[in-house]
């Protein structure tokens, strides 16, 4: 549904209502956008690590709390993010320049918006920025389009390091959760924790621990338990029971509604996508 006027807000997910923890993050966060000059944040880390929670999270926050625009807009290809680019200009009805005919020159004309005087405070994040000649430089397929300025926030979430550093990026790791606010994310996914026994919530710690508190993770265990009726003590027997079993059991397809349409959504597979970049970046590490 178009807005006649702002603050506009662009978001492709609901709030996350399970959403656990990471204050600190929250917090640097806030400081650096709060500043009134043009902001660039990159939230790095592992596939599964919770960058796109996170950063979901802030940008309801900041709803609740300013009145800055909030467009979101998915960086992992030039395709879908020049639809997502165009639907800004749809929602804002942004007027264009009689030249912009083209697609390049459209996408320019929402870029010059941005950062003139008429679009007033906004985020603007890049989600799954992770391919590197997307971000390599200020000509490469998608950086020519991205904002710069003097005000205006843009947020990468990337689990490349590159990226966070061709795009003059404020860098913020995000590494796996502390383990009582895994133990509450599981909780919040699991339910039903308080009528279980003792041996049932040692497999649930043991288990959290062996994803290495990675929230996808977390989630994807949680929800195999759910929909497969699997006690946390049976789920923990299969991991330990063989390789094979274990693989099969961390190969389960979940739903998560809040992550892009084509990402990964098994707990390995999540872990092979970590891993393949590795393999393109240090080969040697890779081999070893």
């Amino acid at each position: 549904r178009k807005q006649t006027s702002g603050p506009y807000r662009l978001i492709p997910y609901g709030r996350n209502s399970t959403f656990v923890g990471r204050k600190n993050l929250l917090e640097s966060l806030k400081r650096v956008t709060d500043s009134a000059s043009h902001n660039r944040i990159a939230l790095y880390g592992l596939g599964g690590s919770g960058k796109t929670q996170i950063a979901l999270e802030y940008v309801y926050r900041c709803i609740s709390e300013s009145g800055w625009h909030v467009f979101w807009v998915h960086g992992s290809g030039l395709l879908k993010f020049c639809e997502d680019f165009r639907r800004i200009a749809d929602h804002v009805r942004i007027p264009l320049a009689s030249a912009a005919t083209d697609q390049e020159g459209f996408l320019l004309n929402i870029r010059k918006w941005l950062e003139g005087s008429d679009s007033g405070d906004w985020i603007l994040v890049i989600d799954n920025a992770d391919n590197d000649d997307d971000f390599a430089g200020n000509g490469s397929p998608i950086s020519k389009f991205i904002p710069q300025g003097t005000k205006g926030t843009v947020m990468f979430t990337t689990r490349s390091g590159v990226v966070a550093s061709r795009q003059g990026c404020k860098t913020m790791e995000v590494g796996k959760m502390g383990e009582d606010d895994a133990l509450e994310l599981f909780s919040k996914r699991f339910g039903r924790r308080d009528g279980l026994e003792g041996e049932e919530n040692r497999a649930i710690a043991m288990i959290l621990a062996s994803v290495h508190h990675l929230p996808l993770a977390i989630v994807g265990a949680a929800a195999f338990m759910i929909e497969t009726k699997t006690p946390p003590s049976a789920y923990w027997a299969i991991l330990q029971e063989s390789d094979d079993r274990a693989k099969k059991l961390l190969s389960q397809q979940f739903c998560d509604i809040r992550r892009e349409s084509n990402v990964a959504e098994s707990i390995l597979s999540t872990y092979f996508v970590t891993f393949d970049r590795i393999a393109q970046q240090m080969p040697v590490a890779a081999r070893l």
